[in-house]
C-alpha cells in the first residue's frame, strides 16, 4: 500500500497557527505510511461558515455539507494545481477539519464523505494536562486510522483504555486517550484483518509522545514550539493565560536571568533607601 495522504483545512482563527501546524507536520518525519498537508479552503465555503458559528451544531446538519464540501475541496485542488502547474495536484485520501465548532451531545468528531470534522469547542482548561494541541495531535492520527482501516472507521469499543479509538462518551475520557494514546490489540488485529498491519508501527511512532521531547532542548519538537511562543508542558489552550506568558518567559530566560532581575531589584531599592536616610540627615 502506497502512503495515504491527509490534507489538514484549519478553521481556528485564535492561537498559535504556526505551531499547530509545525507539529501535525512533524508527523511527516516519524513515518512514511502517511502524510499530512495543510490545505486551504475558500473564504465562504458554505461548511467552513458553518462550523465558525458561535453555537451548537447538530451533527447531521453537519454530515450533510461534507460531501458537498469534499467535492469543492477537490474542484479547488485541481483548479489550484492547473494554476501553479504541480506535478501533484491529486486531493488528498482524506479531507480533515480542524474546527473550534462545538457539536451537540458532547461530540468531538465525525466522518462522513471522505471528510473528518475534529471539533475543539467542548474542550476545556481542566482537561489539561494534556494540551489542546495534543489533542489535536491524537485526534489527526486517528483520523489517519480510519483512512486505512474500515473496521476502525466507526465507533470502536466502549470501554475507556486509552487506545485512541476509545468512544469516550463521557468528555473527560477523551485525556485519557490523549495521554495514554496506544493501540489496543482489537485495533491493531482490525487493521490486520484490513490488510494494513504494516502501518501499525507507523501509528505507534506518531502516537507515541517521546518524539515531543523537552522544551528546554532547541532542536526538538518541543523546543521549535517553546521558540514559537508556545511551551507545551506550560500554555494548556490555544492561546497562553498572562500567569502562562509569564511562565514562559521564565523558563526561556532561565533561573539565572530569574536571579539577576531580583538582584537588581534589591539593589535599586537599597539605593533608594540610603539616599532617603542621607537626605533625611
Amino acid at each position: 500500500m502506497g502512503r495515504k495522504r491527509i490534507g489538514i483545512f484549519s478553521s481556528i482563527d485564535a492561537g498559535n497557527d504556526a505551531a499547530l501546524r509545525y507539529l501535525i507536520l512533524q508527523l511527516n518525519t516519524l513515518q512514511s505510511g502517511f502524510e499530512f498537508e495543510f490545505l486551504t479552503h475558500g473564504p465562504e465555503d458554505r461548511l467552513i461558515l458553518m462550523l465558525t458559528r458561535d453555537e451548537p451544531l447538530s451533527r447531521e446538519a453537519v454530515r450533510e455539507e461534507c460531501e458537498g464540501f469534499r467535492q469543492r475541496m477537490t474542484d479547488r485542488v485541481s483548479m489550484l494545481g492547473s494554476v501553479f502547474q504541480t506535478r501533484e495536484a491529486i486531493p488528498p485520501d482524506r479531507l480533515v477539519v480542524l474546527t473550534k465548532a462545538t457539536l451537540t451531545n458532547n461530540f468531538y468528531s465525525l466522518r462522513q464523505d471522505g471528510v473528518s470534522i475534529i471539533a475543539l469547542g467542548n474542550w476545556e482548561r481542566w482537561m489539561a494536562p494534556p494540551s489542546i494541541l495534543e489533542f489535536v495531535l491524537t485526534l489527526t492520527v486517528r483520523e489517519a486510522i480510519a483512512t486505512v482501516s474500515p473496521r476502525l472507521r466507526g465507533s470502536v469499543h466502549l470501554g475507556t483504555k486509552g487506545c485512541v479509538c476509545d468512544v469516550t462518551p463521557v468528555l473527560s475520557d477523551v485525556r485519557q486517550k490523549v495521554m495514554s494514546s496506544y493501540l489496543c490489540g482489537y485495533c491493531r488485529t482490525a487493521m490486520a484483518e484490513d490488510g494494513v498491519s504494516d502501518l501499525i508501527p507507523a501509528v505507534e511512532k506518531m502516537l507515541s509522545k517521546s518524539w515531543i521531547g523537552s522544551a528546554d532542548d532547541p532542536s526538538s519538537p518541543a523546543g521549535v514550539v517553546s521558540a514559537l511562543g508556545h511551551d507545551l508542558f506550560i500554555v494548556k489552550g490555544l492561546e497562553p493565560t498572562m500567569w502562562e506568558r509569564l511562565r514562559s518567559t521564565l523558563r526561556r530566560e532561565g533561573a539565572q536571568q530569574l536571579v539577576t532581575s531580583v538582584s537588581s531589584v534589591f539593589v535599586a531599592v537599597a539605593v533608594a533607601a540610603l539616599i532617603v536616610t542621607l537626605g533625611l540627615k
